[in-house]
């Protein structure tokens, strides 16, 4: 999400770096009223204004694109991995489970949610993945 609509207001948008570097000199609250002001397209003078509950409005506007990423559903999706030494069959079926799940989620996301996975390192992830593709191949060869 890269802009909201506000009511009353119109579209807020970060700023660019631009407009970024024309905030360089201001501190505190000023900036950050600046900052509201330039997602809106206004000057600090128009932006100052708008009534009380535009001014917030922009302000809750800010912060939801500012805000984390809510997590995907597919990021709760979990499997059960047994301890001890994996069988290859086991690490090819791991394997096409993790290629499925970094397919549904968003780029970037991925990483961290292996991390999350008990039982489950990045390195074996990476081993699974590999055996997989090429389980796959040799089924697509044949």
């Amino acid at each position: 999400m890269t802009e909201i609509e506000v009511e009353g207001v119109g579209t807020y948008r970060l700023p660019n770096d631009w407009q970024y570097g024309r905030l360089g000199r201001m501190r505190g609250e000023k900036r950050h009223i600046a900052v509201l002001a330039f997602g809106c397209g206004m000057t600090v003078r128009q932006f100052a204004k708008l009534p009380l509950d535009r001014q917030q409005a922009v302000h809750r506007a800010y912060l939801a694109l500012m805000s984390p990423p809510e997590p995907e559903p597919a990021d709760n999706d979990a499997m059960a991995l047994p301890g001890g030494r994996w069988s290859t069959e086991l690490k090819v079926k791991v394997g096409c489970w993790l290629m499925h799940m970094k397919s549904t989620l968003p780029r970037g996301h991925f990483g961290p949610w292996v991390e999350r996975q008990p039982g489950l390192s990045r390195s074996m992830a990476m081993q699974c993945m590999a055996l997989a593709r090429a389980y796959q191949d040799r089924l697509q060869a044949a």
